[in-house]
């Protein structure tokens, strides 16, 4: 049994020696790297960007239009000379060079309402991308939370694990000098065994919990990864607001709901761009062109007509004022107002069921948090009272007057009101994070 005790103890000697060597990363290290390399985040910014380019593009279409043209052919045998309106007969070069202007004097507004609903979307693109940040960091902060409660139960499991291999020793000098069974000195061996393999599997789930975070944080999983372990102060409730006042907070602190509030405004926007369509347009356009051909002369005597001579002789001007009075359109104006108004109501809808399940998230977390504390006060009274019963009933056991299974039963009572005390204790401190990151404030550590 020495051997055994040797060995178990070189193993955990050897799994903790490991953690001394880590550098351990902080809560906020952990949540930059997760926001700094998250997809949906990365992907929210994107997504804006598109929207400015939009936003530009709108701009961009209230000023004139430019573009220019240049031609040049090869007439061979009977062609018009496009300088003379003449018919020429033999083969000549000829070009024509134009430049034209165009600007929408007025189109319905729709210029106008689109770079409004562009500005509305890059708002709303904004606070998308808050959200998918707050995603982020509710998820990081249950990793790390998990990670730390695991901590604690396996250091609540190797503290079991030395105090069962102290009692296991003094069993074994107990039975040495005749005031123990040996039954009872193999109860202890076997207890010694089971709370090794509680350890064993609570360095497990520790492992588990330490991949899950850096698959949060999205970074190649190492086996050096290690956490800060902040002091945490005695989590105690202190609710001074009712679930309507911090639901009240919540809807000027959650990103979702402002996003959804900008986008119904932009599907409103998108009803008066498409009403737009039913106005007449009008247009402005200006050019400038000329034109060139070998085969025309100049004179009396019928020289030749030089190149940029005859192009400055040909120029020629041109502005136009267009009126386009949209009359029929097979429906298709209808039809884009129609779906502009079914897009704008399903808007308003998607807006409400934000603010209801925020609420609902709000009456949960804030329910949660009561109950978290009920349970974690409770689960305090509970473990001082199996603490103290395990005490009084390992006395009696070293002395010789408790049997070994009276004395383990009381043991284990007291070591699983310790595991419950923590996990009531973390579960408390996240319920209390969640609810004060619905009111707006900073998760920290």
């Amino acid at each position: 049994m020495k051997r055994i005790i040797l060995l178990l103890s070189v193993v955990m000697c050897s799994s903790f020696s490991g953690w001394a060597q880590r550098t351990p990363w902080t809560f906020q290290q952990c949540l930059d790297t997760a926001l700094k390399r998250n997809i949906s985040v990365n992907q929210s910014r994107l997504s804006n960007e598109l929207n400015k380019i939009s936003l530009e593009q709108s701009r961009a279409n209230r000023i004139p239009s430019i573009s220019a043209g240049v031609s040049e052919a090869l007439n061979i045998g009977k062609n018009v000379d496009a300088t003379t309106n003449q018919f020429v007969i033999g083969t000549f070069n000829s070009g024509s060079y134009s430049v034209n202007a165009s600007y929408n004097l007025f189109n319905g507004l729709q210029n106008n309402n689109t770079i409004k609903q562009y500005k509305l979307n890059i708002q709303a693109g904004n606070y998308d991308i808050e959200n998918a940040k707050n995603a982020v960091i509710l998820s990081v902060t249950t990793g790390y939370l998990q990670m730390l409660q695991q901590y604690e139960i396996l250091k609540t499991a190797d503290n079991q694990m030395l105090a069962d291999s102290a009692q296991v020793e003094r069993t074994q000098k107990m039975l040495n000098v005749g005031k123990m069974a040996e039954g009872d000195l193999l109860q202890i061996q076997s207890q010694l065994a089971t709370d090794y393999l509680k350890l064993v599997n609570a360095q497990n789930q520790l492992d588990i919990a330490r991949v899950t975070l850096m698959q949060l944080m999205q970074i190649p999983v190492i086996d050096s990864f290690d956490v800060e372990v902040p002091k945490f102060a005695e989590p105690s409730l202190l609710l001074l607001l009712s679930k309507d006042e911090v639901y009240q907070k919540s809807l000027e602190a959650m990103p979702q709901i402002h996003s959804a509030s900008f986008r119904t405004t932009s599907s409103q926007m998108a009803i008066k761009i498409a009403t737009g369509a039913r106005w007449p347009r009008l247009t402005l356009s200006a050019g400038l062109s000329s034109n060139y051909a070998s085969s025309r002369k100049q004179g009396i005597l019928q020289e030749d007509y030089p190149f940029y001579t005859q192009v400055w002789d040909n120029v020629g001007q041109s502005v136009n004022l267009g009126l386009s009075i949209p009359i029929f359109s097979n429906r298709s104006l209808q039809s884009g107002i129609e779906r502009a108004k079914i897009n704008s109501k399903t808007a308003e809808l998607n807006e409400l069921n934000a603010r209801q399940t925020l609420r609902m998230n709000i009456e949960q977390t804030y329910t949660g948090l009561k109950a978290a504390a009920r349970n974690f006060a409770a689960s305090k009274i509970q473990l001082s009272s199996t603490e103290r019963t395990f005490k009084n009933a390992e006395k009696k056991f070293n002395v010789g007057v408790m049997s070994a299974t009276d004395y383990l039963i009381q043991q284990n009572t007291w070591v699983s009101s310790l595991s419950n005390s923590i996990q009531a204790k973390y579960n408390f401190i996240f319920q209390t994070k969640i609810l004060d990151f619905y009111q707006g404030k900073a998760i920290t550590f």
